[in-house]
């Protein structure tokens, strides 16, 4: 806690205004510059949480509306377990099966389940036309998505503006050493005594 206070109170000395001689113009500048940077930052950060949130939430939802209903669940059957095209038992296939809504017959060869044998029943999710599709978006991925999408919009407004921060104290860094330097070449002949 006094770790926090000390760093606390230092903050509070740098950023508040006062006559010291020492402080120039530009390391004014400089605070005035991080202060509305900061707040800028604080306004913006969740601005754009909520809004990148909104916008994946909704792209989301309705994507969820259209995929439940125009996806279907229907009953396939294995009508052939031959080796056609596996290399392995991790990817062993089997043909399936399936009528779709308005009764025409469809087939595609799928990864195997287990031991599935010619005449096995397994539920499968179609689309409209009958093709084979996965089931339909779940709300906890829409939720998901919203959460990723709001993370990365907070991620990349903090790298733009660290980026902005160190622009900006790279010029200001780059102002200093020109004045010092000034200010040094009019001083140091009194110190040394060489022109």
């Amino acid at each position: 806690m006094r770790t926090f206070t000390i760093k606390l109170l230092g903050v509070i000395r740098y950023v508040r205004p006062d006559g010291n001689p020492l402080r120039r113009p530009v390391d004014r500048t400089h605070v005035r510059m991080m202060i509305v940077l900061g707040l800028l930052f604080l306004v913006l950060a969740p601005l754009s949480v909520v809004v990148t949130a909104r916008l994946a939430g909704g792209a989301g939802a309705r994507a969820e509306r259209v995929q439940a209903q125009t996806r279907h669940r229907v009953e396939a059957v294995v009508v052939d377990t031959s080796p056609t095209g596996s290399r392995g038992v991790l990817d062993e296939t089997v043909r399936i099966g399936w009528h779709d809504r308005a009764g025409a017959y469809h087939a595609a060869v799928v990864p195997a389940a287990g031991n599935e044998t010619i005449g096995a029943h397994r539920t499968i999710w179609i689309d409209r036309i009958g093709r084979l599709t996965t089931h339909p978006r779940k709300h906890s991925q829409t939720v998901a998505d919203s959460v990723m999408a709001a993370t990365t919009a907070l991620t990349m407004l903090a790298l733009l503006f660290s980026a902005a921060r160190m622009l900006i104290e790279h010029r200001l860094d780059r102002r200093r050493l020109e004045l010092w330097e000034r200010e040094w070449a009019a001083v140091a002949p009194r110190w040394t005594g060489l022109p």
